[in-house]
C-alpha cells in the first residue's frame, strides 16, 4: 500500500506563515471595524487607516490563497479541505485552528516532539 502524497516542507512553511499573517490582519481589521457598526452605510465616516488595513488584508489574502492552492495540490486533498482552508482567511480566528490541524496532520510525530 502506498502512502498519501506529502507536500514539500517549504509549502507547509509558506502556508503556516501566510495563515498566521492573514489571521492576525483579519482580527485587527475585524476589531477595528467593530466601532463603525453604526456607520456601515456611510463609508466616508470610516477611519482611513482601517480601510487601508482592510485592503492590505485583501492583498495578503490573495497570497494566502496561492499558498493554500499549492499545499492542497501537493497533498491531493478533497474539496472540503480546500473550502475550509479558503474560509480560514475570511472567518476571524479560523485560520489559526485550521493551520494547527493541518500542521499536526502533515508533520511527523518526531518533528513535533523536537
Amino acid at each position: 500500500m502506498t502512502e498519501a502524497p506529502r507536500p514539500t516542507p517549504g509549502a507547509l512553511t509558506r502556508y503556516r506563515v501566510m495563515a498566521i499573517i492573514t489571521g492576525t490582519l483579519l482580527i485587527v481589521v475585524f476589531l477595528g471595524m467593530l466601532r463603525y457598526i453604526d456607520a456601515l452605510g456611510v463609508p466616508e465616516s470610516w477611519d482611513p487607516f482601517f480601510l487601508t488595513l482592510a485592503q492590505v488584508h485583501g492583498v495578503v489574502y490573495i497570497v494566502y490563497l496561492a499558498t493554500v492552492m499549492q499545499l492542497w495540490l501537493q497533498a491531493r486533498w478533497g474539496y472540503g479541505r480546500l473550502a475550509t482552508m479558503f474560509f480560514g482567511g475570511i472567518v476571524p480566528l479560523l485560520s489559526f485552528f485550521v493551520e494547527r490541524r493541518i500542521t499536526h496532520e502533515l508533520r511527523p510525530a518526531s518533528e513535533e516532539r523536537a
